[in-house]
C-alpha cells in the first residue's frame, strides 16, 4: 500500500498542516487525516532538535513509521529553514512494499554475517588462548590438626 503526505507551511502565519493520503487503488489517494500546528510550537520543536519535532509532529491521529516520520521531519525542518515557504505542498510517497523489501534485504545480510553456531562449539582452543593452571585448593583442616594446635 502506498502513503502520500502532503506538508505545507503557510506562508502568512507559519504554521504547518501536514495531510495523510492512503492509495485506495492504483494512483488514487483518499485523505484519511489532516493536522495542523502551531507554528511557535514547530519553530520551538525544530530548535530543540530531531527527537523534538518528531515527537511533536506525531499525534493520536497521526503516527506514522519511524521511517516515514524521520523523512516528514527532515521536510519540515527544510521548510522551516527557508525564508519564502513555497506556495505548493511538499509531497512524499512512501511504498510499504519497497519498506518490507528493505528489511528483507537486511535480515538477509545479518543472516550472513552472523556465526555459525559450530564455529562457537568448537572443542578446540587456540593455543595462545589455552586456559591457565590453577594452583590445587588448600585443604580443609581436619580436627586432629585443630588439637594439636590447641595444646601448643
Amino acid at each position: 500500500m502506498k502513503q502520500k503526505y502532503a506538508i505545507s507551511k503557510d506562508s502568512k502565519t507559519g504554521g504547518l498542516t501536514i495531510q495523510e493520503y492512503a492509495e485506495l487503488s492504483k494512483d488514487m489517494f483518499s485523505l484519511v487525516c489532516e493536522e495542523s500546528y502551531d507554528p511557535d510550537q514547530i519553530q520551538t520543536a525544530v530548535d530543540e532538535g530531531r527527537k523534538s519535532l518528531i515527537d511533536t509532529l506525531r499525534t493520536p491521529n497521526l503516527y506514522p513509521i519511524s521511517d516515514y516520520i524521520e523523512k516528514i521531519a527532515d521536510t519540515v525542518v527544510d521548510l522551516y529553514q527557508q525564508k519564502d515557504a513555497p506556495g505548493d505542498p511538499v509531497e512524499l510517497v512512501f511504498d510499504d512494499v519497497e519498506l518490507f523489501q528493505r528489511q528483507e534485504e537486511d535480515v538477509e545480510t545479518e543472516e550472513e554475517d552472523s556465526v555459525e553456531i559450530e564455529d562457537l562449539l568448537d572443542d578446540e582452543a587456540p593455543a595462545d588462548q589455552a586456559p591457565e593452571k590453577q594452583p590445587p585448593a588448600e585443604e580443609p583442616l581436619d580436627d586432629a590438626s585443630d588439637e594439636s594446635l590447641e595444646d601448643k
